[in-house]
């Protein structure tokens, strides 16, 4: 009886060691009850990752984080992986460090690429994902500079209100005493101002009398001008341009034939003998004229008494 007790608390011991042993790789992230592979990753930060942390394709998990060594001469972190089987990754898949919603966990995302089989064991590139809160942060970086610049800026506004505030007093009280003296000014003229704006109401109706005179006289110079217009119109132009292109026309003509020397102008323009006998003829004339003068008894014979003739 006492060996059947040893043997079943031995029995309990080994199954309670084994409970342990299971209980504590399943707080780890192995999967009892599936066949998984081992991968790795190397981050050179791994921002808080923690084993078991889920690994996950499109939302659902396929893995777990199996442990995390750093390696210090390589200044890196290790990250080792547990994905199921029926996961088929390649060689081009990415696996990304991203957060786990607000609170500040993390996760590793799958995004797997088509390509060559990966093998068992082999390494994921990993990249880091841009957070949420890390996105939040670096837009509200800038805004918060620019508050802080905007609060120094308004800091020096009243700093030196207190030097600027007495120049204010002393602008209000000048456009004071100016808006005084305007009034002033404006009430003392107010009866040239009156008289300025009747004489203005006359010369606006005058003006208005003189464009309808205007108006009127104007009238019947325009009909008049439009109907010169329309005589012009009527006019037979064409016809006389006709004949007078036909005039020049014969002009050309005659002016042809005495170039080319037809006809009593074209010969007297074309031959010189005319010029050159009238040029003697001239000349016999000049040395007639000439001997007249010297020897006009040779000429002329006048007698009274009938005296005799010489030969």
């Amino acid at each position: 009886m006492d060996f059947k007790r040893e043997a079943k608390v031995g029995l309990l011991g080994l199954v309670g060691l084994a409970i342990l042993y299971f209980g504590f790789n399943y707080l780890k992230g192995s999967d009892l009850f599936s066949t998984t592979e081992d991968y790795h990753v190397y981050y050179k930060d791994v921002y808080g990752l923690e084993v078991s942390n889920p690994v996950t394709y499109n939302g659902v998990v396929v893995g777990r984080v199996l442990g995390l060594k750093p390696d210090y001469e390589k200044d890196i972190v290790n990250v080792q992986l547990s994905i199921k089987k029926d996961v088929k990754l390649s060689k081009n898949t990415i696996i990304y460090l991203a957060d786990d919603g607000l609170i500040g966990g993390k996760l590793l995302k799958l995004k797997i690429k088509p390509g060559e089989k990966l093998a068992g064991g082999s390494e994921i590139k990993g990249l880091v994902e841009q957070g949420l809160v890390q996105l939040m942060q670096d837009r509200l970086d800038p805004t918060l500079n620019n508050v802080d610049s905007l609060t120094l800026s308004l800091n020096k506004i009243v700093n030196d209100f207190a030097n600027t505030g007495q120049a204010l007093k002393v602008l209000m009280a000048n456009a004071t005493t100016t808006t005084v003296g305007v009034n002033g000014i404006i009430a003392s003229n107010s009866k040239n101002l009156n008289e300025i704006t009747t004489n203005a109401a006359l010369l606006t109706n005058n003006l208005n009398t003189l464009t309808k005179s205007l108006d009127q006289q104007l009238k019947p110079i325009l009909e008049k001008t439009g109907s010169f217009t329309d005589t012009l119109s009527h006019l037979k132009l064409s016809k006389t341009v006709n004949s007078l292109n036909s005039t020049i026309s014969d002009l050309h003509k005659v002016v042809n034939g005495i170039n080319a020397g037809d006809g009593t102008l074209g010969k007297l323009t074309s031959n010189d003998s005319l010029y050159v006998n009238l040029d003697k003829t001239a000349a016999s004339l000049n040395k007639l004229l000439a001997d007249m003068k010297e020897n006009p008894k040779r000429y002329v014979h006048f007698s009274l008494f009938g005296g005799k003739k010489n030969k």
